[in-house]
């Protein structure tokens, strides 16, 4: 019998807040195949999602996202945001993946971060996947020699630039991913919100939200040793 896999979603623990499809589309992709997810987060507990990622919300960018609707109808797993693990304690060997997911939290809390370092820095040396996607990707500057010369991407400076002019002074960002990920590898991006997704041996990364769909079908692909695509 074929043991299950399973992956280990990190979500900031930020009141700032993590973006809600960066989890509902990666847990979903995972789940229908029969991968199991956890979810983890610096303090354990109770995590934020943007309420700008809530598709019921009145000024929401996501009213579209009918993956975050189906999440969000089930009880059961919104109460999952409630009772994270906390990352000091996750038995780092019981996962094939890391999923890191974005919003402006992690610009926060996930890096630096010793335990996330810890937790990327295990996955790496064990070659299994490491992946992370939007404003997530910044937790990647905690391991900088694991990824020096990699291809990567993440949310883009002029996005976050644009973000900071919308919502103003108060709209603080401690770092960004599109920095942090150039000083050490090889980022590039498309337009702000053009999905983009770059895979570099079993490493992973997605520019924005509007990738979180493209990205999970690579991050089943990579963890699953298959391909829904045939070419001729």
């Amino acid at each position: 019998m074929t043991t299950a896999k399973k992956i280990l979603f990190i979500i900031s623990s930020s009141e700032t807040a993590f973006w809600l499809s960066e989890v509902t589309h990666p847990y979903w992709h995972m789940i229908e195949r029969g991968v199991e997810v956890d979810f983890a987060s610096p303090e354990g507990g109770k995590v934020i999602y943007d309420p700008y990622s809530d598709p019921y919300f009145e000024h929401s960018v996501e009213r579209e996202d009918i993956v975050s609707k189906g999440f969000l109808s089930d009880k059961a797993l919104v109460a999952k945001f409630e009772t994270t693990l906390k990352l000091k304690e996750v038995d780092l060997d019981s996962y094939d993946a890391v999923h890191v997911a974005g919003g402006r939290g992690a610009t926060f809390d996930l890096y630096p971060n010793k335990d996330v370092a810890k937790i990327l820095e295990h996955f790496w040396k064990k070659d299994k996947i490491v992946a992370a996607i939007c404003h997530g990707a910044v937790a990647l500057g905690n391991i900088p020699e694991q990824i020096r010369g990699r291809r990567t991407t993440g949310y883009t400076l002029e996005a976050d630039l644009a973000l900071q002019k919308m919502f103003g002074a108060s709209f603080e960002i401690p770092y960004y991913p599109q920095k942090v990920l150039e000083e050490v590898s090889i980022y590039s991006r498309l337009g702000n919100d053009d999905p983009y997704v770059i895979r570099d041996g079993k490493l992973l990364t997605g520019q924005n939200q509007q990738s979180a769909s493209e990205y999970s079908i690579v991050l089943l692909s990579m963890l699953t040793g298959g391909s829904p695509v045939s070419s001729a």
